[in-house]
């Protein structure tokens, strides 16, 4: 009875978990067209367009290319495996990560969304695909632009993308699925044309000569072998995006959304990766020479192929537009992690981040989004600072990946404390192993120093790991913050913190952390459920709350 009145009432087994909104004032904007084209958008945007010469290059041949693709589509549907999990438990939740991440960690009380808050306000950013878009469509116009020039363009589009996002959910993602159909289609025609070059059908003399010796000049280098798998992982990254977005599908089909059709789409743009490095691999006659191209390996493919610049325009317009679509995807499901970073009740105006007013979108988080990515992009000149900020938000979304992986373990400990079993589906401990080793693994590599042995990072001009020990260090300055707010100040001026729900007009839940005078503590425990909600009205109650 306890466990079915539990899975009844609620996704959540931590009080201290933000309450869960059994109608989504946010709406229910996912069905199975949006969440294909959530997950297409999330995962591809410039990457496939550059980085396989990247990783030729590294690896010295092509066959060992074709086991590293593999092996990076397996490492991120083991990562979607865990995430699918824990939809099961939270099927109501929206934000992804930070949902998680307080469910699995809900002691101390308020550190981890109290340290992600921080560290997804500050060093969380999606301006890379905003500038990429800026730099090809400036590209494709024929202007050679500066990079503040690539910027400014840059940051139009990421207003525009935020605006949208503010204004109206649903266009925003039919945006983000018409964008998505296009590069679909644009991307099956660089299959199409491989295989007619395959075929012997074009201006490309030996087409096959490349793959006569495909596994020649094997790398055994482990520090080349390490960056390429990272690469490639890193390719099928940005599945987080439609996970942020859980509380949004029907009800009626979140679990089948997430455990079959979410893995099948991810399954489909593997097959498609492995189908277009073969047409770009058809267009050149050894690895060699693909690892030595001085321009995007898909623009090198357009010009050997048609020889003509109007191709290679046209590539460089589909990839602008392909980061686009990937910048809208950001934009909405970042703003949903904000969102519920708020309705923790650990950042000030938690009523604000958590409002949907005027228009069903989360205005503030949307533009709190636009404001960090565009001082990112302004503030810092282009060089050092710039890559330097970029990779600090790389390296901290690593280390809480590794957290949340982890904390599926700790998760199942709870539920099984609370008579709580699985939801029809669970992720083999051979698989939870692995996928620890390799965030691990993924966090380590910052330490590994570079090939050259010359301790320079490989796109700054100082000490190489510097981002790394430069994002510990803050994450480790949010810890510290945590425990001055949390336990020292409390104990120095006599109060504890507890927690306030509220609801909003439109029928938004959040809650409030509030300070409640040592000597009312007991009266306060009394009169409210652990979640903070006011269990009766007492005219005894002499505590002074600003909310």
């Amino acid at each position: 009875m306890v466990k079915d009145c539990f899975l009844n009432y609620s996704d959540t087994q931590n009080s201290n978990g933000a309450p869960v909104e059994s109608v989504n004032p946010l709406g229910y904007n996912l069905d199975y067209v949006t969440t294909f084209y959530m997950v297409i958008q999330g995962v591809i945007g410039t990457g496939i367009f550059a980085t396989p010469a990247t990783i030729v290059k590294s690896m010295g041949s092509i066959g060992s290319t074709y086991v590293l693709w593999t092996s990076g589509f397996i490492i991120v549907l083991f990562e979607v495996f865990v995430y699918i999990e824990y939809v099961t438990y939270f099927k109501k939740r929206n934000g992804g990560d930070v949902a998680y991440l307080e469910q699995a960690y809900p002691k101390p009380d308020f550190m981890i969304p109290t340290t992600y808050a921080a560290v997804s306000i500050c060093l969380l950013f999606l301006n890379s695909s905003a500038i990429a878009f800026g730099t090809y469509v400036l590209s494709a116009a024929g202007v050679e632009a500066s990079a503040w020039g690539q910027r400014g363009v840059g940051m139009a589009v990421l207003s525009f993308a935020c605006i949208l996002a503010a204004i109206n959910t649903k266009w925003s993602l039919r945006l983000s699925n018409f964008l998505g159909f296009i590069k679909v289609v644009f991307l099956f025609l660089i299959v199409i044309t491989g295989f007619v070059v395959l075929g012997g059908n074009t201006r490309i003399q030996n087409p096959h000569e490349i793959f006569k010796n495909a596994w020649q000049g094997t790398t055994s280098d482990g520090n080349a072998i390490s960056n390429a798998i990272l690469k490639v992982s890193f390719s099928f990254g940005g599945t987080q995006y439609v996970f942020s977005l859980v509380g949004e599908t029907n009800p009626r089909q979140t679990k089948n959304v997430f455990r079959f059709f979410v893995p099948g789409v991810l399954f489909f743009i593997y097959i498609l990766y492995i189908c277009i490095i073969t047409s770009y691999y058809s267009a050149f006659e050894s690895a060699e020479e693909i690892g030595s191209s001085s321009t995007l390996v898909a623009s090198a493919f357009f010009s050997r192929v048609f020889g003509t610049k109007s191709a290679t325009k046209a590539l460089d317009v589909m990839v602008a537009l392909s980061a686009f679509g990937h910048l809208l995807a950001a934009v909405v499901g970042h703003s949903r992690a904000l969102r519920e970073c708020g309705r923790q009740g650990v950042l000030p105006y938690s009523k604000l981040w958590t409002s949907t007013k005027p228009w069903g979108t989360p205005i503030l988080p949307i533009f709190i989004t636009w404001l960090v990515n565009l001082i990112v992009s302004i503030a810092p000149p282009p060089g050092d600072a710039y890559n330097f900020i970029v990779d600090m938000g790389s390296y901290s979304s690593y280390i809480f990946k590794l957290l949340l992986v982890v904390g599926l373990l700790l998760v199942r400990k709870q539920r099984k404390q609370a008579g709580l079993g699985y939801q029809g589906w669970k992720v083999p401990m051979p698989i939870l192993i692995i996928i620890i080793l390799y965030e691990i693994f993924v966090v380590a590599m910052a330490f590994v120093p570079p090939a050259d042995g010359s301790l320079i990072g490989s796109d700054v001009s100082f000490f190489y790991c510097t981002y790394a020990l430069t994002t510990i260090g803050i994450i480790g300055l949010c810890i510290s913050y945590y425990y001055i707010w949390a336990k020292i100040l409390p104990k120095f001026y006599n109060y504890e913190h507890r927690i306030a729900s509220f609801t909003l007009q439109n029928g938004e839940q959040g809650h409030t952390v509030v300070k409640v005078a040592a000597k009312d503590v007991a009266q306060w425990d009394l009169e409210h459920t652990s979640d903070g909600k006011l269990l009766f009205t007492s005219l005894t109650l002499l505590i002074n709350i600003s909310i």
